[in-house]
């Protein structure tokens, strides 16, 4: 059990530095807050490691840039936000009884950075009645 909560654990790192890096062109908002700034800017440079080694440097890394858009946000966002960094840190740290706990908190606080990062995008109106769904907190 164990190793499939580690091995999901790093999938999850490495879809989330993929989302992470994947911002849509030409869809920023041309005064963004330094709110926006931080959430639409956090980039880091993945790990060439392919081992366990290199997952816990990504997880190590995406901690850091969490943390750092942490500061930046207030309320329920920045508890998402420190949620995430948390997860990433149990990450780094191979914890998977941690993992495990964290792991419902974890996408309830992904799905609340997501539908932050959209209104920065689409400067707080998402288009045709678009919504991002909620994952409740357990």
């Amino acid at each position: 059990m164990r190793r499939i909560t580690a091995i999901l654990a790093m999938s999850v790192i490495g879809l989330s530095g993929a989302t992470l890096l994947a911002t849509p062109a030409g869809a920023r908002v041309p005064s963004a807050s330094a709110l926006c700034n931080a959430l639409t800017n956090l980039h880091y440079t993945p790990s060439s490691n392919p081992t366990a080694v290199g997952g816990k440097s990504n997880a190590k890394k995406l901690a850091k840039s969490f943390a750092n858009a942490a500061k930046k946000a207030k309320g329920d966002l920045k508890a998402a936000l420190q949620t995430i960094v948390k997860y990433f840190k149990d990450a780094a740290s191979a914890n998977a009884t941690a993992l495990q706990a964290d792991a419902q908190p974890f996408a309830s606080a992904i799905t609340k950075y997501a539908a932050a990062v959209a209104n920065c995008v689409a400067g707080g109106k998402l288009p045709g009645g678009v919504t991002i769904p909620t994952i409740p907190s357990s």
